[in-house]
């Protein structure tokens, strides 16, 4: 099955994002980050599409995601930049939300429904949550 597409808002361009939740990271096209902050992380190398990447920053990067309602919800995340992320179902990936966002939004995934339908529980209800 397919990984869920969502549209995704960032500096007033819609952006098409995966919802991948095999990935533990967060990933943007170069061509989307490069006017975000740059943020200094803990270097780690990861491979990603048979290659091999390393990563000592991120992006910090705001911006909304909609849900399969087309409800909206604004975000903050730190997403590693990729010349390229590929396609899903025809369409260009510009942003790949891994494991980790998901976990925080609260993300639920419908797959017993084609499209899956998304639910973004946590961002809906307004309760991140701190640890």
């Amino acid at each position: 099955m397919a990984r869920p597409l969502v549209e995704v808002e960032i500096e007033g361009k819609k952006l098409n994002a995966v919802l991948d939740t095999g990935s533990r990271r967060s990933y943007i096209r170069k061509e989307w980050a490069k006017d975000s902050p740059k943020s200094p992380v803990e270097p780690f190398t990861v491979m990603l599409g048979g290659k091999t990447f390393s990563f000592n920053e991120a992006r910090i990067v705001a911006g909304f995601v909609k849900d399969t309602s087309e409800r909206k919800y604004r975000f903050t995340e730190l997403l590693f930049e990729l010349e390229d992320i590929g396609e899903e179902d025809g369409k260009r990936i510009d942003v790949l939300f891994g494991a980790r966002t998901l976990e925080d939004w609260g993300t639920v995934i419908d797959e017993s429904v084609t499209p899956p339908q998304v639910d973004h529980c946590l961002l809906r209800k307004g309760e991140l949550m701190e640890l």
